[in-house]
């Protein structure tokens, strides 16, 4: 089988590559280097391609029996700084590789966000809660997750993973692969000795599910892909608030840290205190379900021994 990967050199695609190639596919890597990490995997070359080249896309991807679409402008901060790109890869390129897919009969995987739903309204949050984004990144998901249902109906079989929020971090090839999200920002700075700011009310709470875990979900799929169309949530089933996580990266920290609450500079994010997200659909659909906590990662980054 051979897998195409766009956004092969970020923080899920880089260690994606890696467990598909250890797993024996044969894989195409596509990457445009905007957030890329590394540049090779396993002396596997990245091509440089940008998915909003649609003909380059084609002559890229053609021959793929499976299309892993995780390039995109991640995150509110980048796509309220970068409005233009956010439409142009989020949702033209979306639909640049829609299209290729449904033109060869390609399966694909696109991965969306919680941030399609804003202010949860029924908990636990399932895949088929009603979308209302509060900001540009959501909508740009919510528009993607539109394109790849019309495109894929009678063409090609598509999964739509609804993601949570991600943390921890990875080695690969000898490289420390690692993103800037609320966790991975604390536990740095804990080791750093430095304070941790907290946006207020702080009681915001969202479900976090480990980088690797994630991984473990999109190679569950290349091996058993489900027919049809289908959204699964990809949350861990932990629902902790940004001062949970505080708590727990000043409990464990072997320097001293103070916790700063601060005025919220996002207004145009939830600030729910009740984030639960049913896991059960990802189990039945492709058995995945997450096995690493958010207490483990932390105390590992922080390298606690207690």
């Amino acid at each position: 089988m051979k897998v195409g990967i766009t956004g092969a050199g970020g923080y899920v695609g880089a260690g994606l590559s890696a467990s598909l190639i250890e797993s024996g596919y044969q894989v195409t890597l596509v990457d445009n280097n905007y957030n890329s990490q590394v540049k090779k995997i396993h002396d596997e070359r990245i091509t440089w391609a940008d998915v909003r080249n649609r003909e380059k896309m084609e002559r890229i991807f053609r021959e793929c029996d499976i299309i892993i679409h995780l390039a995109a402008l991640s995150g509110v901060v980048d796509c309220n700084l970068h409005p233009d790109m956010a439409y142009e890869v989020n949702i033209v390129g979306t639909g640049n590789i829609a299209w290729v897919c449904r033109k060869y009969g390609i399966d694909l995987i696109f991965p969306s966000s919680m941030a399609v739903i804003g202010n949860p309204q029924i908990i636990p949050i399932r895949a088929d809660h009603p979308r209302d984004p509060l900001n540009l990144y959501g909508f740009t998901k919510w528009m993607g997750e539109v394109i790849v249902e019309r495109f894929a109906k009678g063409g090609f079989n598509a999964l739509v993973f609804m993601k949570s929020n991600l943390y921890g971090e990875y080695e690969l090839d000898g490289k420390d692969i690692t993103k800037n999200t609320v966790i991975n920002i604390f536990t740095e700075r804990a080791r750093n000795g430095e304070n941790l700011t907290v946006h207020k009310p702080g009681t915001q709470a969202r479900d976090f599910v480990h980088v690797l875990d994630v991984i473990d979900a999109y190679t569950l799929a290349v091996k058993d892909f489900p027919e049809g169309f289908n959204i699964v949530p990809v949350a861990g089933g932990e629902c902790l608030s940004v001062l949970d996580i505080a708590e727990l990266v000043k409990k464990f920290s072997e320097r001293e840290v103070k916790i700063e609450l601060v005025d919220n500079p996002r207004g145009d994010e939830t600030h729910t205190e009740n984030f639960e997200v049913d896991t059960t659909e990802a189990e039945r659909l492709i058995g995945f379900k997450a096995r690493r906590s958010v207490e483990d990662e932390i105390k590992r980054l922080l390298g606690c021994r207690r």
